[in-house]
């Protein structure tokens, strides 16, 4: 019988990033997974804003980094009639989402008011981000790795779980004992299905897509610089498409078709169709694929959780798939630990589904629109475009117009990635204001109880971020204030075996951004209390916080 404190079904992103982040709170974990290798398609192309701060957290955002796309490239999207052109319409500099990683990060230390995020995005292929994620687990000694191997079967009790995993090429058969059992198993998840849970939503939405995974040395040729655009949105009479270079320092492109090609089509016409011209490229894989629409009604019971794909499946409209996964292990990672640790109470594990449930059903709703949004455009696609009249003219400005007044959403949508906030949870301290508006597009920095906590920097450029305590609660103090003032919340937590940590804070604009004197910061980046005086009982405040 193997005995550990966590079993994560599924070695995908979420799966491997729930156990990095088991580890840096210095929990072990048994990952196993059915696949013996990570993928070889991109799937993903972007990891967001708010999954990079995540990654910086627990020490991977440069290797992540490293391994994507340049961070001096550009993240341009267009809308053309092919790759070869006409450009329509090139949205660079409305936004800073469309600069280079690197350009964008010094737009972000420079920005003295909390409204953007400390990390700026990072396009990598998810071919490209599991073998990272993998060897950062395969290093960690807290962590072990068994991929080949997948979980048969468990029950669970008032005490934990007891599972059999088993090894996929011989069938041998090994029992774990583990006190918490989650999983990162997919949309098939056998986690899911074992603890009857069903998905809400409306299965096939918009019936089934096509994607085509090719690589040319030579398509980079046809932009500026020899850098492909993020996206390219194919747009001309009969023929409409999504292009994408998850990488612009490699040779792999995705196009995204909505329907497979027509009889009597090849995929090489489709291919070339969508280039706008000859040149050399080689099919990897093709094939039809049904996008979804779908959260979990529940997100566990128990002992057993579930993340990731296993409790929500999207449309890549927004790239909310895996960024939500990830946001989902970093709010269970630190909940796990402090139950596993002692000092998290019986409401803390219930307060998971409390506060991401609802955000994933927000980011479900955002995909779903996006998607509409793009058929929307599509519709401004007409058979004068390409004709080179005043008619023609006048369709190619609209269809810009329209480009960038829908398709904008789905990249300048802030307030989705990193604006969301955990209403009603029980383990966060009601506000005593009214909640600020809350805005798809538009992040508006605010320490509200159960907002992320806007970034911030001290004068010699260090992240309040990187302040914080990953493994426990901070304090941040905000102006001169007496030590003594501070003690009976220190002497709660030690009570309760919290790790409580204090950071004083002594810059005018601090206080702009922070709102309160006291501010008090959830190892998740999330701002559970705030006030400008001490609680008249810190204990009973203590206990909120940590679901006793």
């Amino acid at each position: 019988m193997i005995r550990i404190p966590v079993l994560i079904a599924g070695g995908g992103p979420v799966g491997l990033t729930l156990a990095l982040c088991l580890s840096k709170q210095g929990i072990k974990s048994i990952v196993v997974n059915e696949r013996t290798a990570t993928g070889t398609h991109p799937k993903l192309d972007v990891v967001n804003t708010r999954s990079m701060e995540i990654y910086r957290q627990i020490g991977l955002a440069h290797r992540i980094r490293s391994a994507g796309n340049p961070v001096s490239a550009n993240q341009y999207t267009a809308i053309a009639a092919s790759a070869s052109g006409p450009f329509y319409r090139i949205m660079s500099d409305r936004h800073f989402i469309y600069q280079p990683a690197a350009q964008a990060a010094k737009q972000s230390a420079a920005c003295r008011d909390g409204s953007w995020p400390l990390e700026s995005m990072q396009r990598i292929a998810q071919m490209y981000l599991e073998p990272e994620l993998l060897q950062a687990a395969r290093e960690d000694d807290n962590i072990d790795v068994r991929f080949g191997v997948r979980l048969f079967g468990f029950e669970q009790d008032a005490h934990g779980v007891t599972a059999m995993i088993q090894n996929s090429a011989n069938g041998s058969h090994e029992n774990v004992r583990a006190q918490y059992l989650i999983g990162c198993d997919g949309p098939g998840s056998l986690v899911r299905n074992f603890l009857n849970i069903d998905y809400d939503g409306t299965r096939d939405l918009v019936g089934e897509l096509f994607i085509v995974h090719f690589q040319s040395d030579q398509l980079a040729s046809l932009y500026p610089n020899r850098e492909p655009f993020w996206h390219t949105w194919i747009a001309q009479p009969g023929f409409q498409g999504l292009l994408v270079s998850p990488d612009a320092s490699r040779n792999d492109y995705v196009l995204h078709r909505p329907f497979a090609p027509r009889n009597g089509q090849t995929i090489e016409q489709v291919v070339e169709r969508a280039i706008g011209r000859k040149l050399d490229y080689r099919i990897v894989q093709s094939g039809a694929w049904r996008p979804q629409f779908l959260v979990a009604e529940s997100f566990g019971r128990n002992r057993t959780f579930i993340a990731g794909d296993a409790a929500h499946q999207y449309m890549p409209t927004g790239g909310l798939g895996m960024n939500t996964g990830v946001t989902e292990a970093h709010n269970l990672a630190w909940k796990l630990a402090a139950c596993l640790k002692g000092w998290g109470g019986s409401k803390l594990m219930g307060s998971y589904e409390a506060e991401r449930l609802p955000v994933a059903r927000r980011n479900r709703d955002q995909a779903k629109k996006n998607a509409a949004l793009v058929f929307e455009t599509n519709f401004a696609v007409t058979d004068e475009l390409l004709d080179q009249t005043t008619q023609g003219d006048a369709c190619r400005q609209n269809l810009g117009d329209v480009f960038e007044r829908k398709i904008s959403s789905l990249y300048e949508s802030m307030g989705i990635e990193i604006g969301y906030r955990y209403r009603n949870s029980p383990v966060i301290c009601t506000d005593s204001e009214p909640e600020p508006v809350s805005d798809e597009t538009v992040y508006s920095a605010t320490t509200w109880s159960g907002a992320r906590l806007p970034s911030a920097a001290l004068k010699d450029g260090t992240a309040v971020f990187d302040l914080l305590d990953p493994c426990g609660f901070t304090l941040l103090v905000n102006g001169e204030v007496n030590s003594l003032a501070i003690e009976p919340l220190s002497a709660a937590a030690a009570s309760a075996g919290c790790p409580l940590r204090i950071v004083h804070l002594d810059e005018p604009y601090h206080r702009a951004i922070f709102q309160r004197t006291y501010v008090l910061v959830r190892p998740d980046q999330h701002v559970c209390w705030r006030a400008d005086s001490m609680p008249p009982d810190c204990t009973s405040l203590i206990n909120t916080l940590c679901g006793v």
